[in-house]
């Protein structure tokens, strides 16, 4: 049985492939792909500001990635690859910009030295259900006449949910091929099957997939990637979990006010109501202990593959959580640099 290939769409995949400094031309093409550049001005990376760096991810196997790099003309970017949705994302990506941009000069020196700064989010989640374009760019602009304050700042979204494989690909352009790629070359391409011309002829896409079989052959990166995904996966699993309670609750809820009106209506017809609920109710609460004993398996999960064991000071502290609780606390466990931030976090 062949081994799993990590794709495009595995952040540390994607900075190894593009994030490092001997494969600036790579970023190239993929910035002048996504952000459909014509070929009398295209973007030359000269720099990869915080280059691939694997002792950082031997260190820490959760920290927050991205690629930051410098074109010839001075611009900055940020892009990212990202698959798990939250409801400030937007304000994230507009945080790490404003960061990219202020972080030019310090305090003193002249704001002509600012550049322009352009942030790429590229998400396998949909962003923005009231736009059907894939690829939504927002700017500074006067709400009025719509004319441009200024492009210093720009802010890019790519949804690969609204991208479809129903295009050919010989009718595809440069941006489409490079989204196939990202979003489906894993799965297409990635166990060694040849690349269709209309992909190897489209400049930096067979460079890309000779750095994303390298990756995937190396033991060392495949265990962190792993260790990643198994991380992203059981917080996609709360979140699911999350979305489930609140769909309980509301039923409950429902089931409740039901009961008070088939009182109004009869009392025998409420006492049958109550015991029904009363069995459903006692079906929840189970549900609902096995969820808490599954919570703290993912800590046990997580902590072991960060720091090593759960110690029993905390462990007991766990068990004494509702769900709420944990799930509060579980959701941060990929922001700690240590055992005391968790160990800290459970006695705030």
């Amino acid at each position: 049985m062949s081994k799993q290939i990590y794709g495009f769409l595995s952040d540390f995949v994607f900075k190894y492939v593009f994030g490092r400094p001997q494969n600036a031309p790579l970023m190239s093409h993929l910035l002048n792909a996504l952000l459909e550049r014509p070929n009398d001005n295209k973007i030359s990376v000269l720099e990869i500001i915080n280059p691939f760096n694997l002792k950082e991810f031997s260190e820490d196997k959760f920290s927050i990635v991205d690629v930051k790099a410098k074109d010839e003309a001075g611009t900055l970017y940020t892009i990212e690859v990202q698959m798990l949705s939250h409801s400030h994302f937007i304000e994230r990506a507009l945080y790490y910009l404003s960061r990219l941009y202020s972080g030019q000069i310090k305090e003193g020196e002249k704001y002509s030295e600012l550049r322009k700064t352009i942030g790429i989010s590229i998400i396998d989640f949909e962003l923005f259900n009231n736009e059907t374009q894939i690829h939504n760019c927002y700017k500074l602009l006067n709400t009025l006449s719509k004319n441009e304050l200024t492009d210093i700042f720009n802010l890019h979204f790519v949804e690969l949910t609204k991208f479809k494989l129903d295009k050919p690909r010989a009718l595809q352009t440069k941006f489409e091929k490079w989204l196939h790629v990202i979003k489906f070359g894993d799965a297409l391409y990635g166990d060694g099957q040849r690349l269709p011309d209309e992909l190897i002829n489209e400049e930096g896409i067979t460079m890309a997939f000779e750095e994303l079989n390298k990756v995937n052959a190396d033991p060392v990166m495949r265990d962190i990637i792993e260790a990643r995904a198994k991380a992203m996966s059981t917080i996609a699993t709360i979140k699911e979990d999350g979305y489930i309670q609140g769909m309980t609750k509301g039923i409950i809820d429902g089931k409740v006010l039901g009961r008070a009106e088939g009182k109004a209506e009869g009392k025998a017809e409420g006492k049958a109501e109550g015991k029904a609920e009363g069995k459903a109710e006692g079906k929840i609460e189970g549900k609902i202990e096995g969820k808490i004993e599954g919570r703290i398996e993912s800590f046990k999960t997580l902590i072991k593959v960060k720091f090593g064991d759960i110690k029993n000071e905390e462990m007991s502290k766990l068990q004494k959580m509702n769900i709420e609780q944990l799930d509060a606390v579980l959701t941060k466990i990929l922001g700690y640099k240590s055992y005391d931030d968790f160990k800290n976090e459970l006695n705030s």
